[in-house]
């Protein structure tokens, strides 16, 4: 099961472009908690928080309990999505999803690999070509894992494991219906050298080399009358 972390949150009182910009000079970061079929919250988060966050490992399957400071509220939420400034590329707006431990959500999880010390594939000089990263799941809040464990032991060069034989945790289903590739095992790209032969340079025989002298004998001979 995920983790779940406790997070202090402001509460926001006015919406629009105008009031998040407002948010942003004061130091915080704009977001919103919604969904489950209730209105949605406005509120503010500090920097440092969020990125603390998502700097460790898990932070998109992670459980958030969002405490409004100055209310009573607690909220339980997934980070949804992140908006990015960009040219300076850190976080400008949060959307927290609301979850209900009893409903059924879909949260991407990402695949991790084991195996590969031992990979067939890899020991025959091929490489992991991971296609798929992190897939759609549905299940619960209270059966999110932090990710999905794809062991790549017994693939082959040239083979590929599908989201139909991977066995998920107790819980989880793809959201999609569709099989999709999640790792092959490529052969090893050979570099190829390419190289340029000598010139072959025409070398005259003896009997040409005695003609020629003789030509030039004549001329010689020629000249001197």
């Amino acid at each position: 099961m995920a983790n779940k972390v406790t997070l202090k949150v402001q509460k926001r009182d006015n919406s629009g472009k105008g009031a998040a910009r407002a948010t942003r000079r004061a130091g915080l970061i704009p977001a919103v908690i919604y969904g489950n079929k209730q209105e949605a919250e406005l509120i503010s988060i500090e920097p440092k928080v969020l990125l603390k966050q998502m700097q460790t490992r898990g932070f998109r399957t992670r459980q958030f309990e969002l405490e409004i400071e100055g209310t009573n509220k607690k909220e339980l939420a997934l980070c949804q999505a992140i908006q990015y400034h960009k040219v300076k590329d850190n976080p400008i707006h949060v959307d927290f999803l609301r979850i209900d431990l009893n409903k059924e959500i879909t949260v991407e999880i990402p695949f991790k690999f084991v195996g590969e010390e031992v990979c067939k594939g890899i020991k025959k000089g091929g490489v992991l070509n991971i296609v798929t990263r992190d897939a759609e799941v549905v299940c619960k809040a209270s059966d999110i894992v932090d990710a999905i464990e794809v062991n790549v032991a017994d693939l082959d060069v040239a083979e590929s494991i599908h989201s139909g034989s991977i066995t998920l945790p107790k819980g989880l289903r793809f959201a999609s219906h569709e099989q999709f590739t999640i790792a092959t095992i490529a052969a090893a790209v050979q570099e190829v050298v390419e190289t340029t032969a000598p010139e072959t340079v025409d070398v005259p025989s003896a009997t040409e080399e005695k003609a020629a002298a003789k030509e030039a004998e004549k001329a010689e001979n020629a000249n001197n009358k």
